[in-house]
């Protein structure tokens, strides 16, 4: 018993295969608990856990891990993302952007779970969203004139700049 088992971080899985590995040196009840701490790597208190498992019948394999409920079903979620992709209200909103403030006023309102907007853009990142800055333009920015301008004024610049 010299091989100990001591890698840095442990998955759920490896934490099972070790909880397996040490099955069959449980039953020996002529090792004690700090003897097979050491081998594996464990408190002894874990050691005598498992033991206490074994004895009400239980298996030592790994359970389910759930996590934390999302708020939101798939079908909300697909709901958001359609939206998000249609634009936002013009009338509400009239440049026509959503941010991360709108789209979280939009998802309380309608569903009635109001996320952090931080936790939002991380949301918004994982259903395929990316960061975007909206280009700055005058409001009263007249297409006409500017394409005059260009045709009159272009080529002397370009006279200048060689």
């Amino acid at each position: 018993m010299s091989e100990v088992w001591r890698p840095k971080r442990l998955t759920r899985q490896q934490m099972e295969e070790r909880r397996l590995a040490a099955l069959p040196y449980l039953a020996d009840l002529s090792l004690s608990s700090t003897t097979l701490a050491r081998r594996f790597g464990v408190a002894s208190s874990a050691i005598r856990d498992w033991r206490q498992r074994l004895q009400r019948g239980e298996s030592l394999e790994a359970t389910r891990s759930t996590g934390r409920p999302r708020f939101l079903t798939d079908h909300q979620t697909a709901e958001v993302i359609d939206t998000i992709r249609a634009g936002p209200d013009l009338e509400r909103y009239p440049d026509g952007r959503w941010t991360t403030a709108r789209i979280r006023e939009h998802i309380g309102v309608k569903y009635g779970v109001w996320y952090d907007p931080d936790w939002l853009g991380t949301l918004l990142r994982r259903w395929g969203f990316s960061w975007q800055k909206a280009e700055k333009r005058p409001l009263e920015r007249k297409i006409e004139q500017l394409d005059a301008w260009l045709e009159a004024e272009l080529p002397a610049l370009e006279k200048k700049d060689r």
